[in-house]
């Protein structure tokens, strides 16, 4: 798309924040040991159909802050919410009409350039648009299948979700306020 729509004008280069040493090994360590954790448990469990809800609770390790992965996840769990609930309210236009390829493309498309433009409108950042995007786009792709609907999918899906990212921001909470014990990995946003 950029070949065929090219700038205009010079974007500007990305000007990096500035941070002290103290805040990156604070974020290196907190995410590293959050997201360890998370591959360790859905190893250990053998949740290999929950990997929507691993995605999640690395997703919102991206915010690199105790402060802004709540943020981050509450975002996440509401776009995964009305992912589940707009593919609901599609299983009930599609009924048992599943097997006609024609009628379940439309709804995905149409949905599709709603939250899309929902996503966009947000920023581009991984928001609520972005959840709901993977959201019915991976029941669409992996669960809705001729005389199949989504309503144990959806459910499944949600219910993993949450707990995944309640449990990931328990773990940030408390990597959050042991390495701000230390001085040498104080975050900047110490109280």
């Amino acid at each position: 798309m950029h070949g065929l729509f090219p700038n205009v004008t010079a974007r500007p280069g990305r000007v990096m924040p500035a941070k002290a040493k103290e805040s990156i090994r604070h974020e290196v360590l907190l995410c590293a040991t959050v997201a360890t954790l998370s591959f360790v448990v859905f190893q250990v469990l053998n949740l290999q159909d929950s990997i929507s809800a691993q995605a999640a609770s690395v997703l919102i390790l991206f915010s690199l802050c105790w402060k802004a992965a709540g943020m981050a996840g509450w975002q996440r769990a509401i776009g995964t919410l009305i992912g589940c609930n707009a593919a609901l309210l599609s299983q009930l236009f599609l009924y048992s009409h599943t097997d006609f390829l024609l009628f379940p493309m439309v709804i995905l498309w149409i949905l599709s350039f709603v939250f899309a433009r929902f996503h966009i409108l947000g920023g581009g950042i991984p928001g609520i648009g972005f959840g709901v995007l993977t959201t019915f786009g991976i029941l669409f792709g992996n669960s809705l299948g001729p005389g199949q609907d989504l309503i144990y999918s959806a459910l499944y899906r949600f219910s993993s979700v949450s707990v995944a990212i309640v449990l990931s921001l328990c773990a940030v909470y408390v990597m959050h306020h042991l390495l701000n014990r230390f001085s040498a990995t104080r975050h900047h946003t110490f109280d």
